[in-house]
């Protein structure tokens, strides 16, 4: 809080030119009783205390009152003083300094003659006003050397916060001029191009620029955009938003805030990521299979190697590369999957590596940032590898090889630090042979080759696998299913499940979403496994004749229409993209 200590300068300021009009000395105290002011002979003892001497200043401050002292020496307030009876003083006028209703000070008029003594007597309620307003001019001063020191000290607190942010903040005026800048934004530049009063332009190219400046003029526009800073250490990837200051007449100036690429890629990581949940004990089934991929899993994980995961569609691949990211040292990075399927092969390109500004007819304002630079520091999943284009196969065999990849329409590559988990259902060495796979991508993605075998050759995993389950849909179904009837279970074990542990999972639902009762039976499976034979029924058939027969049965109770093929495809337990691809095998129309 600022005392009248703190305005000592300005108050001996009021006391000499109260003197100076009404020839009569001036003193001012403090609440501490320090005389902070004065003229005359008391113009020596500034500084000094007054308690020995102050007693109407201290009534004055007890009360908040003004005191007219007409017989110094004399009067009971008086009394406690040495020189009682014995005064120089002949008349003293005293009138207390509020603030918010509180005495902080006193300010004194005192007489040394009986000619003052008898002008200040005549016109005794003039001199009380004009010592009212003086002490109430002083109390200003300090209201205004508490707004000051408050605004200097939120300015402070406000400059220490900013200071604190991880972020780098700029701002400028409406011309691009550096106004202020917090310390993360000085590290990130150099002295000499961070300065106040100097350019956007030292800092940025003339198309960013532009673009910051725009938003000077429409209070709704924000520009965000990728921008790369070369650092007094190295070039940095950062993502820039830029927003308008305003204020009360309209838009005063512009902010710039710039963040490192790195945190958005966790933040993103953190939010968005749906099952990244998944831990190697999530890896469901008692078979030696499962139990050696697990084991295999814990063994791999902390490595840098790319990992190729082979295993038919619905077993379970992407589950498995998502458990070893998370046991990995790489869990805090992103986990980013791409399938190489399910996207275009006109689009799958510019997915993974993205593209610049302008690289092409219909490219994004700024470029786009690839799936690939996302998932830098963490783990990138191409599922269905054995479906990329050839090209795409030679830029990801790059990749792998040199750690650095290269937008599409770029000239300057950039470093990643990415390790590649693929996965595929197709023979990849019969690929090869047929010049549809290259053989160099073959090997460099086969250093840690990894199977998980179909359902239907570890079927004693059934057991566990419909336990989870039933859990699952127990909670979300709100249902209560206990128990499995024994004609249910053998339904199970006789079939071969094309679909794998996915087709089993949806089976479940299916059978839980029908039921009332705490047993699941016969009557609650789907028609398919309904009128599957049993296995000693279907001698000559090999397990792609099941496979065919399985999907035309689906096929059959379903409408010639996409729509009927999505159903067809959600009853097989797998997506479209590979319904497609088993129709195309198997020439059903």
């Amino acid at each position: 809080m600022v005392e009248l200590l703190d305005v000592k300068d300005y108050a001996q300021q009021i006391a000499e030119a109260i003197a100076t009009v009404v020839k009569i000395d001036i003193e001012i105290a403090d609440h501490n009783l320090i005389r902070i002011a004065g003229t005359g002979k008391y113009h020596k003892g500034v500084g000094q205390s007054m308690d020995r001497q102050g007693y109407v200043y201290q009534e004055v401050l007890r009360t908040g009152h003004q005191f007219i002292i007409e017989t110094p020496g004399q009067h009971p307030l008086c009394a406690p003083c040495k020189a009682r009876g014995n005064c120089s003083e002949s008349y003293e006028v005293v009138s207390p300094i509020n603030v918010d209703g509180k005495a902080v000070g006193a300010i004194g008029l005192i007489c040394f003659t009986e000619a003052q003594a008898k002008l200040v007597e005549e016109n005794q309620h003039s001199y009380l006003i004009f010592l009212t307003k003086m002490a109430e001019t002083i109390a200003l001063k300090l209201k205004e050397q508490e707004f000051l020191a408050g605004l200097v000290s939120s300015n402070h607190y406000l400059n220490s916060i900013i200071d604190c942010l991880d972020e780098g903040l700029l701002t400028a005026d409406l011309t691009g001029n550096i106004l202020h800048f917090n310390q993360s934004a000085q590290r990130l530049f150099s002295a000499n191009l961070l300065t106040p009063g100097s350019n956007l332009s030292s800092l940025f190219t003339a198309q960013i620029v532009s673009d910051i400046l725009k938003v000077g003029k429409n209070a709704d526009e924000v520009v965000e955009r990728e921008v790369h800073i070369e650092t007094k250490k190295n070039r940095v990837q950062m993502v820039l938003r830029a927003l308008p200051i305003d204020g009360e007449d309209g838009i005063k100036g512009i902010a710039v805030i710039l963040r490192p690429f790195d945190e958005i890629s966790q933040i993103v990581t953190r939010l968005s990521q749906q099952n990244a949940g998944y831990t190697i004990q999530d890896i469901l089934g008692t078979s030696e299979a499962m139990c050696e991929i697990r084991e295999r899993a814990k063994v791999i994980a902390g490595g840098k190697s790319t990992v190729l995961i082979r295993g038919e569609s619905g077993t379970g691949k992407e589950m498995l590369a998502r458990a070893i990211h998370n046991l990995s040292p790489r869990h805090q990075g992103m986990f980013m999957a791409i399938n190489c399927t399910a996207i275009p092969e006109a689009l799958l390109e510019s997915e993974l590596f993205g593209y610049e500004d302008g690289a092409f007819t219909g490219a994004r304002k700024g470029g786009k940032i690839g799936k690939i630079e996302l998932a830098n520091k963490g783990t990138l999943f191409l599922d269905e590898i054995g479906d990329m284009p050839l090209f795409l196969q030679a830029k990801i065999l790059r990749v792998l090889q040199e750690r650095q990849v290269e937008r599409i329409g770029g000239i300057t590559p950039t470093t990643v630090d990415v390790r590649v988990i693929a996965a595929t259902h197709r023979n990849l060495e019969e690929m090869m042979a047929k010049g549809e796979f290259r053989e160099d991508l073959y090997y460099r993605i086969n250093v840690i080759p990894m199977l998980i075998k179909p359902l239907r050759e570890r079927k004693e995993d059934l057991t566990t696998l419909c336990e989870h389950f039933i859990q699952v849909y127990n909670q979300q179904l709100n249902k209560n299913v206990q128990f499995l009837s024994d004609g249910f279970r053998q339904r199970l074990r006789d079939y071969s499940w094309p679909g794998n542990v996915r087709e089993l999972q949806n089976i479940l639902e299916y059978a839980m979403s029908l039921t009332e009762d705490s047993t699941l039976t016969e009557d609650h499976l789907s028609p398919r496994l309904k009128q599957s034979e049993k296995s000693e029924d279907l001698d000559g058939f090999n397990l792609e004749n099941i496979e065919r027969e399985t999907i035309l049965r689906c096929l059959r109770t379903s409408e010639d229409s996409v729509r009927g093929k999505e159903r067809a495809a959600k009853a097989l337990g797998i997506g479209m993209a590979t319904l497609y691809r088993k129709l195309a095998r198997y020439n059903i129309q």
